[in-house]
């Protein structure tokens, strides 16, 4: 992965500016974050201050000032409103995603004024189906417990695909689970909300095994080659 990952569909848009980071990479200085807990909570940038001061993991800029959030293998996303010119930055891990963080950021930015169609979604690097197992009592209690009606479109695999565009060697199985599509989750949930799939990026980037060897917390739980937060941000600049 380049030190940085810009998505093409955001960069289609003139008045904003983003990025997806490198690990160790700072985003600007100016930047808003929330402390992140894998919660389903969500927060406007003028409530978030100081930074990390709010346990959140959805953040929606109204101002300037860049909204960002950091992850090692979860999924950064990254949304612009062209309809009233709001960005938002979500951290969605498996328990956020599944708890509704997602969900809960479309649906703010639609109470304050945006339209499902006026919404471009980009999900950054993290880690994709080639590489995140889970085990099979994970995926029995996700399709039990339903959270959110989600269960119909979690997507996973019991054959692990090999990845074309490795460039390291991809995970080993270690629980005889199956291989999850944590994306992919994400763009379906983004679709039931009513956004056009053609307004929805993934970057088909895998931390685990096309990124650098500390982009991947689950990477260094394997290798212990250590890891290191890598910032996503967004911001309007017009």
């Amino acid at each position: 992965m380049p030190q940085h990952y810009r998505s093409p569909l955001l960069s289609a848009l003139e008045w904003l500016d983003h990025a997806f980071l490198a690990a160790g990479e700072q985003p600007p200085q100016e930047s808003i974050y929330n402390h992140q807990r894998h919660s389903p909570n969500v927060v406007l940038d003028s409530d978030a201050l100081p930074v990390k001061s709010r346990e959140a993991d959805g953040l929606i800029g109204t101002g300037t000032r860049p909204v960002a959030v950091y992850t090692a293998d979860c999924l950064p996303i990254l949304i612009a409103d062209s309809r009233q010119r709001q960005v938002a930055a979500v951290h969605a891990g498996l328990n956020g995603a599944l708890g509704g963080v997602l969900i809960n950021t479309i649906r703010l930015l639609c109470e304050r004024g945006a339209t499902p169609d006026s919404l471009s979604i980009a999900v950054g690097p993290a880690i994709g189906p080639c590489c995140y197992e889970l085990g099979e009592e994970r995926i029995e209690r996700i399709q039990q417990e339903n959270p959110n009606d989600l269960a119909g479109l979690i997507v996973f695999s019991a054959q692990q695909q090999t990845n074309p565009n490795a460039v390291r060697a991809q995970a080993v199985a270690t629980t005889q689970g199956v291989w999850f599509d944590l994306p992919l989750l994400a763009k379906r949930m983004a679709m039931r909300e009513g956004v056009p799939e053609a307004q929805i990026e993934l970057s088909q980037i895998c931390t685990y095994c096309m990124a650098g060897e500390r982009d991947s917390y689950r990477r260094n739980t394997h290798f212990d080659h250590g890891y290191q937060q890598r910032f996503s941000w967004i911001a309007r600049t017009g």
